[in-house]
């Protein structure tokens, strides 16, 4: 018996594909035209200052028009380096400008360096957020969805999806893998980056996440920096793997999605 259409396309549309980039340089319109060309989601974790130079207000709302604009906190601070009052507060205000400028809804937030702790996640829900990115890398699986809240401070509980990552548009060596890995506990990953030479070529890592996650039918999850992707010389790379995502999306084997969209249910 030959499967229905509707089934072949569930079957096709195995798994999901999404994009993230961080910082707001000016080489974010270069990468947002690479993204426009091959039809690919993506959110733009934009500060309002950093240490490197940031786009303007005015850039920011015509990146808003095509693309999901998450917080980055306002002034690029690992959020660990600061006291719990001042943190909180840059959780919360880069919300409230990222809404002010776009005029949409702030739903995803990326701590800067992808340094935090459990009271930021915990304010990360009380101020509204959907869910957050983390640097978290080698992994496709789908948003975790916990209730987060500091119940002491008569917090009632707000669900919050953790967002990870698959692959950084970036050259890491295999020890980079291997540390991220072991810090949270992918031990998946850290067999992988003790075991697999290729991990340092991240156009063929990207190639191999994509044939696990379609298998896995969870989230390939590429994110970078585009002035990191500038100062290497990743363009032609970066093109490489954007043709791929392109390809699984066109042929209905992935659906795009942005950051947001995953972790909004």
């Amino acid at each position: 018996m030959q499967p229905s259409s509707s089934e072949s396309d569930q079957r096709k549309a195995s798994f999901t594909i999404t994009t993230s980039w961080d910082d707001g340089h000016p080489m974010d319109f270069r990468l947002a035209e690479l993204l426009n060309q091959y039809d690919l989601p993506a959110t733009f974790y934009i500060p309002q200052s950093s240490q490197l130079e940031t786009i303007t207000e005015q850039q920011i709302r015509e990146l808003s028009e095509q693309f999901e604009i998450g917080a980055h906190t306002l002034t690029h601070q690992a959020l660990t380096s600061l006291p719990d009052v001042p943190a909180e507060r840059q959780i919360r205000d880069s919300k409230l400008w990222i809404a002010d400028v776009t005029g949409k809804e702030c739903q995803m937030f990326c701590p800067p360096l992808g340094k935090f702790q459990r009271e930021h996640v915990n304010a990360i829900a009380r101020h509204g957020y959907k869910g957050y990115r983390t640097v978290e890398l080698l992994r496709c699986d789908r948003p975790k969805f916990r209730v987060r809240g500091d119940y002491a401070r008569g917090d009632a509980g707000w669900e919050l999806a953790c967002l990870p990552t698959s692959v950084q548009s970036h050259p890491h060596g295999r020890k980079a893998y291997f540390r991220n890995a072991l810090k949270r506990g992918n031990w998946r990953g850290v067999h992988q980056a003790s075991t697999d030479a290729r991990l340092s070529d991240w156009p063929t890592l990207a190639e191999m996440m994509l044939e696990a996650t379609e298998r896995s039918g969870g989230v390939f999850h590429l994110w970078g920096h585009s002035w990191e992707i500038e100062a290497n010389q990743q363009w032609e790379n970066l093109e490489r793997v954007f043709d791929q995502l392109s390809q699984f999306i066109r042929s209905g084997r992935a659906t795009g999605a942005t950051n947001g969209q995953l972790c909004c249910r």
